[in-house]
């Protein structure tokens, strides 16, 4: 999937982007353990952690981009 793809559907984005934080975060607390935490534990221990603030941080982008988006329709 090119970029431009992904630009068409924002929902597909918005889950890329949470699953790749949720994969990241059980990359680093796996490797503070020694073992891996598995997917479920670090998607709730994720959630519970960082999702408050991800979900602000997504939800200001989106905003921003759909000001510059009908920015650049008038």
């Amino acid at each position: 999937m090119t970029l431009q793809q992904r630009k068409k559907n924002p929902l597909a984005e918005i889950i890329r982007s949470q699953l790749e934080e949720i994969n990241k975060y059980k990359w680093i607390e796996s490797e503070k353990l020694g073992q891996d935490i598995g997917m479920e534990r670090a998607t709730r221990e994720w959630m519970a952690k960082h999702f408050p603030e991800w979900k602000r941080y997504r939800w200001n982008k989106a905003i921003q981009e759909a000001l510059q988006s009908d920015a650049h329709l008038n």
